[in-house]
């Protein structure tokens, strides 16, 4: 069928990617595409797309090749290593749109590789790393942080626009990749918060469907929240998003902060938690199965079995909704402080615009929504400058010691607490937190 839109080569078929890719289809795109799993390329070819068996192929004859590969090694290979790689293929003056996750110095690197080794300097490289899972992907909805020359991101508009909701434009190469780098942060804190919550209120007896109705009428609530907790109740581990993605962010997010001298206690330690759900067999697991972590070893559908408890419990353990509550709102303020902290120090990032486009993405939390807005015109994120930071780390407190009672584990928890801690000897405002009559 004949169309005037720009053709497109596509890498990168999985769970992200081909959604992404069928939809540029089902808009009327000429999309040709590659993936190293034939399975992927079937069910891309039922869509109606063009299969290609290497990368050179499916960058021949195309305007823009978008890859959606997992990771930088994959990209540095896919488009520059060997015969059949994209630049073997890619026409002189074309675009690489860069949609997968890296490190910024990837992007930095990526260029220098293309006008050196490859001698390929015509080739527009564009940054642009995409947010808000597969089914905002299958939509054409995601949250898309693209950077690059302007007269290239302009040229790129209709590809880019037709695989968004919310198309931001950065700056110079590699603000897209910080720009989500900072997301990662917060998207990363999250996930495994959810699941330490979840699996408190299992743990206790609590009604663990009424504990997240709770949550999200509350300030506790959360993108990941909402996204993570109902796979929990309905014991349903289908890997909608796999541990290996979160862990693979959350590795960049610690590498970017640690080479940066930036410190990310919240980033470090869900990578921690991450690595735990490695070693428990979890890697290819949907991302919600870390909540068996926090759960005795025979008894990992818990808060599907707490789905049916009695309602009319008001505490166990003196443990509440608002216990649970109240803990997800510590680690997500501390957390909202860290990200726009790491943001303001990586540069490139304007406070206000990454403000907006956390708002609109998965790294989302009522923390934030509340207590940001308000910090942005001094732009000093530290929660000692926080006006709500005595209250919700006080509650924070008292739900960590009452973990500590019945010696349940939670490491984001009492991670947050000591950020909060840490504020009250920068503020003498603050009252010391823990240190209360019990």
């Amino acid at each position: 069928m004949a169309t005037n839109k720009p053709t497109v080569g596509f890498a990168g078929l999985g769970a992200m990617g081909g959604g992404m890719a069928k939809n540029l289809v089902k808009e009327g795109f000429q999309v040709t595409g590659f993936d190293v799993y034939q399975p992927l390329v079937d069910s891309f070819v039922e869509a109606g797309g063009k299969p290609a068996k290497t990368p050179k192929e499916a960058a021949t004859d195309v305007d823009y090749f978008v890859s959606m590969v997992a990771n930088a090694a994959q990209n540095a290979s896919l488009l520059l290593e060997g015969e059949d790689c994209v630049v073997k293929g890619l026409g002189k003056g074309k675009t690489f749109i860069l949609c997968s996750t890296t490190p910024p110095s990837f992007l930095h690197e990526l260029r220098k590789r293309l006008d050196e080794e490859a001698n390929r300097p015509d080739i527009k490289l564009l940054d642009c790393p995409v947010s808000g899972g597969t089914i905002r992907a299958a939509n054409g909805t995601l949250s898309i942080f693209s950077s690059g020359p302007d007269e290239h991101l302009d040229e790129a508009k209709e590809v880019l626009e037709c695989m968004s909701g919310n198309l931001y434009r950065m700056g110079g190469i590699s603000n897209g990749t910080k720009t989500k780098t900072v997301h990662q942060l917060l998207a990363g804190v999250n996930i495994i918060t959810a699941s330490e919550a979840m699996g408190l209120a299992a743990t206790v007896g609590l009604n663990t469907r009424s504990v997240m109705e709770h949550v999200q009428k509350s300030g506790g609530d959360s993108f990941m929240f909402s996204n993570r907790a109902p796979h929990m109740i309905d014991n349903d581990w289908k890997a909608l998003s796999a541990l290996g993605i979160i862990l693979k962010d959350t590795g960049i997010v610690t590498d970017v902060a640690r080479a940066d001298q930036f410190p990310a206690p919240l980033a470090n330690t869900a990578h921690y938690c991450y690595l735990q759900g490695v070693q428990a067999g979890l890697l290819r697991d949907d991302d919600a199965k870390l909540v068996q972590l926090y759960l005795p070893a025979s008894q990992g559908d818990l808060v599907s079995q707490m789905s049916k408890a009695d309602v009319n419990m008001n505490s166990s353990h003196q443990v509440s909704k608002d216990t649970v509550n109240d803990l997800l709102c510590g680690v997500h303020l501390a957390a909202s402080m860290e990200g726009m902290a790491f943001g303001k120090h990586l540069g490139g990032i304007d406070s206000k615009l990454m403000h907006e486009i956390v708002s609109k993405a998965a790294g989302w939390s009522e923390m934030f929504t509340k207590c940001v807005p308000g910090m942005l015109e001094k732009d000093s994120w530290s929660l000692a400058d926080c006006p709500e930071a005595e209250e919700v780390g006080q509650k924070l407190s008292d739900a960590v010691e009452k973990c500590r009672k019945i010696n349940y584990p939670c490491p984001m928890a009492a991670a947050a607490l000591q950020q909060f801690n840490f504020a009250t000897l920068r503020d003498k405002k603050l009252t010391s937190l823990g240190r209360g009559d019990r």
